[in-house]
């Protein structure tokens, strides 16, 4: 499927997940998940049991990321929808992390889990092979 046939309120959230953390937005970037929020990554699973958990891990990952790889922003790749039903979706999703200049960091497959909340669409699983 290609992004065209993934339902826009999906689009919009993950638009969001990903313009806050360009704009190392972290309360915005947080305010894209449901809690609690699994994150799957590195070896690691991260469980978020709140908003302020999440907020309070996601402070300095920027600076970290661009410290470790000069990483300024991502990109969507491609963002395809596997299941869904009107209460929950899960997304085969792809990132590029770039430098300034537009070289490539990293190229990240992932499976990202949304459901619909009481406040729209919001993001409760990621399972990525993003560092």
């Amino acid at each position: 499927m290609t992004t065209s046939e993934v339902p826009q309120e999906l689009l919009a959230v993950t638009d969001a997940f990903l313009s806050t953390f360009n704009a190392k937005d972290v309360p915005g970037h947080a305010d894209t998940l449901a809690y609690p929020h699994v994150r799957l990554a590195s070896g690691t699973v991260r469980i978020w049991a709140d908003r302020d958990a999440a907020v309070a891990a996601m402070t300095g990952t920027h600076e970290l990321l661009h410290e470790r790889t000069g990483w300024t922003h991502s990109r969507w790749d491609h963002r395809r929808l596997i299941h869904s039903r009107e209460d929950k979706a899960h997304l085969d999703v792809q990132f590029t992390r770039y430098r300034a200049d537009e070289s490539v960091v990293g190229v990240y497959p992932a499976v990202y889990v949304l459901v619909s909340t009481a406040d729209g669409w919001r993001i409760q699983a990621r399972s990525s092979f993003a560092p």
